[in-house]
């Protein structure tokens, strides 16, 4: 009986690559036309077919990057999603094979296949000169230059070995591609497949840096890279920079992707004046999908050791995170006693309408912020908020429950001046409701208990209804309103001969107009549409005394453009200023006539006083008939400049007529790469003390592909003295950056100034070594983002 001919060997289904089964019979001798064949003769068939797949390019480095970009380096970016997951391959898979000539062995088994060879099985594919495939064991072998690829992995080696069976296998001579979940390329001298999400490398090279490129490499004797757990392990490695050995280690356990696991972060180095050395040497604990925690002891030298943690978890209903900080004994504090610092943060939905936000903050001592914070903004704060909020969202209606209290730690405030505490605050807010004709009612209300321990504390319930008849049209707006201030106290601790029971009823009128004018223009070549708009507000409040009445929450509102169209000149609710008075202001803005983007806009105004302002929380009656001009401008000027301008200007005052004025210009190109802010601003203050005039000036400036400059210079021209400068220069490209940055700056104005130095080193795929620069440079210059 004649042996079955194979297939096609342009098209191999399946059926051959799969184990014989072992009833076969051993056909080692069969008849032909011609006669017996000879044993050897018979063990074969060969078919040979045109085509096949030509031989693999001599340019391996070419094919192994064919068709896979190079977007990012390392780990995939959050920002492009997760990568896809490869779905597991059913036993029943079909496998296709492109090939020039086949030759089966029926005694054996082992199928031969020649002349350049193309298997693929769904997304797998394995692409050699010569394929020989054993159907008993289901190993497969191939000779000279072979390819072998699967989702996220590609592999060009000399030889290898691949069971189809256990899905593991070898090549020699390797140089491999991750493409999924990271980009990283390398070579070696054997490559390993343990699964189809485990791989092993021998005598290797590895680097997540751009074809073309040897920035920087690992070299190690092995290397296993677990897809599913996302971790590299080296042993006997040496991190290489531009291919010279600077770090040996004999272990090295580094992340593939961007999944969170536990583990040692990279350390953080760094010295300043007022800490001296700095090492600070993180734990990341991955404690559940929506619990981490992160451990950081602090080595001080000149103090001691600081411990930090922050814990950050996730439920159904909220998100929060508490940061904790300890050092037990600081060398350098004069006080006694450990020194520790304290955060909380949690905002949480709850039911669907219940909304919770927790914001408390607390240190050991006054001068803690000062000695162990790192920027202006921390450093000068004077007090610290402790304040839990519950809120209930009806329909149209709302409901906010609060405790609000504070920690000063500013060692110059009498017990007198700090804040009182609020135990509890209720606020109650009715949306809008329209009560017919057009008229539009609103009422909020507010219930506190002001908590101090050496001045006039007590209760205060505060209402204000109102009514408003809004007529708006597209050329403008006409809407007045009526609405009553209601207020009363429960007081204990007053001074002598003050009432108790304070209590203020104080109606207010108030009439905004305004006007649109519009007409086609050009702005710098631009088809716009200009707009013309003047505006109109008169305020009515008239006097009440209410100098009986504690100040509670209430201070003085800046005078600036926004504010000339509000009905009190005060915030809070203990004074309500009397008034008498038109607000007169002109706005004009530049749109672009095609997407209605704002290209300038131009506001200026002021406001013309019928009666003097009796009621005042410090100082006396105010008797000017106008008030200074206060206006503001916004432009986006070119392409890539954007300027924004406010003042105030009293033309009244004798000599410093200026009262505030701000100038900010940016420059800033796509993606941040080149970036300059510069800013001045002015306040003259109520007196000496409060008066500053500052200049600022940061920027991130490209000096080649491969070097940026970095820095900011905030001036103080009232002290002639600077607050805060640094400077820095970044190498580096998409694999690899060095950050260098010096610092020197003022914690107050009148403290010595501290100077630092902060080194970061950053290889993709591996961490940042050093100081968090790249932390700090999005803090401290506005615009910049992290490559």
């Amino acid at each position: 009986m004649p042996a079955p001919a194979p297939p096609p060997a342009s098209k191999l289904r399946s059926s051959l690559l799969e184990p014989a089964p072992a009833s076969e019979p051993d056909a080692r001798v069969r008849d032909t036309e011609a006669g017996v064949q000879s044993e050897a003769a018979a063990r074969s068939e060969t078919t040979q077919q045109p085509g096949g797949t030509e031989p693999l390019p001599a340019d391996r480095e070419t094919l192994l990057h064919d068709g896979l970009d190079w977007a990012y380096c390392g780990p995939r970016p959050a920002r492009l999603g997760s990568a896809p997951m490869a779905a597991p391959l059913a036993a029943d898979t079909p496998i296709d094979i492109d090939t020039g000539a086949v030759a089966y062995q029926q005694d054996t088994g082992i199928l031969t296949l020649s002349g350049g060879v193309d298997v693929r099985r769904a997304e797998e594919r394995v692409v050699a000169d010569t394929l020989t495939y054993d159907r008993n064991t289901g190993d497969i072998e191939t000779q000279g230059a072979t390819l072998m690829e699967r989702p996220g992995l590609r592999m060009i080696g000399d030889r290898a070995r691949l069971n189809l069976e256990t899905n593991q296998g070898q090549m020699q001579n390797v140089s491999y591609r991750f493409s999924d979940a990271a980009n990283l390329r390398g070579t070696a001298d054997l490559a390993e497949v343990l699964s189809p999400s485990q791989t092993r490398y021998r005598g290797l090279v590895y680097s997540t840096c751009p074809p073309g490129t040897n920035a920087w490499s690992i070299k190690a004797a092995t290397l296993k890279l677990d897809q599913d757990e996302g971790i590299g392990v080296a042993r006997n490695a040496r991190i290489r920079i531009k291919g010279v050995p600077v770090v040996y280690t004999p272990y090295l356990r580094f992340p593939i992707d961007d999944r969170r696991r536990s583990g040692f972060l990279i350390p953080t180095v760094g010295t300043s004046d007022e800490s001296g050395f700095e090492l600070i040497v993180p734990y990341y604990w991955n404690i559940a999908p929506n619990l981490d925690a992160t451990l950081s002891p602090h080595f001080l030298s000149e103090r001691g050791l600081l411990m930090g943690t922050e814990l950050r978890y996730m439920t159904r209903n909220d998100s929060g995170r508490i940061e904790g900080e300890f050092i037990p004994n600081d060398a350098k504090y004069e006080g006694n006693g450990a020194r520790w610092a304290l955060n909380l943060e949690e905002t949480g939905t709850w039911f669907g309408r219940f909304n919770t936000l927790v914001e408390f903050s607390a240190v050991s001592d006054d001068r803690y912020l000062q000695d162990f914070g790192n920027g202006l903004d921390i450093t000068s704060t004077r007090q610290l908020l402790q304040r839990g909020t519950v809120s209930y969202f009806g329909d149209g209606w709302s409901l906010q429950t609060a405790l609000q209290g504070y920690q000063t730690v500013d060692p110059e405030l009498t017990p007198e001046q700090r804040p009182y505490g609020r135990l509890p605050q209720v606020i109650f807010n009715l949306s809008p409701v329209e009560v017919g004709a057009g008229l539009i009612a609103r009422v909020n209300a507010e219930y506190d208990y002001f908590d101090h321990n050496h001045i006039v504390y007590g209760q205060r319930l505060a209402m204000q209804p109102s009514l408003s008849l809004p007529l708006r049209r597209s050329y403008g707006h006409l809407i007045p309103t009526l609405s009553l201030n209601l207020s009363g106290y429960d007081l204990t601790n007053t001074a002598v001969g003050q009432p108790t029971s304070p209590s203020h009823s104080i109606p207010s009128i108030e009439v905004d107009g305004k006007l649109v004018f519009e007409r086609d223009a050009n702005w710098f070549g631009t088809a716009a549409l200009q707009t013309l708009e003047p505006r109109l507000y008169y305020l009515y409040t008239p006097f009440e005394d209410q100098s009986a009445t504690p100040v509670f929450d209430s201070s003085d509102l800046t005078f600036n453009f926004a504010n000339l169209f509000r009905s009190n000149r005060f915030t809070g609710r203990d004074r309500i200023g009397d008034a008498n008075q038109i607000t007169t202001a002109l706005s004009s803005r530049f749109l672009d006539a095609r997407t209605g983007a704002e290209m300038l806009r131009l506001s200026v105004g002021r406001i013309l006083y019928f009666a003097d302002r009796q009621v005042q929380i410090f100082g006396p009656t105010e008797v000017a008939n106008e008030s200074p001009v206060t206006g503001e401008i916004a432009a986006q000027l070119f392409d890539r400049w954007r300027g924004r301008a406010s003042f105030e200007w009293d033309p009244a005052e004798e000599t410093d007529q200026w009262g505030r004025r701000t100038l900010q210009l940016q420059y800033i190109e796509p993606n941040a790469e080149r970036l300059v802010n510069l800013a001045y601003r002015f306040d003259r203050g109520n007196n000496i003390d409060n008066r500053f005039e500052t200049t600022d000036l940061s920027f991130r400036l490209p000096v080649s592909n491969e070097v940026n400059v970095v820095g900011r210079w905030l001036y103080s021209l009232e002290t002639e003295e600077t607050s805060d400068a640094f400077a820095g220069i970044e190498f580096g490209q998409c694999c690899w950056k060095i950050r260098v940055l010096g610092r020197h700056f003022k914690n107050r104005a009148d403290s010595p100034a501290n100077t630092s130095v902060m080194l970061q080193v950053e290889l993709a795929g591996l961490g940042a070594f050093g100081s968090s620069v790249d932390s700090f440079l999005q803090r401290e210059v506005y615009g910049y983002q992290v490559d």
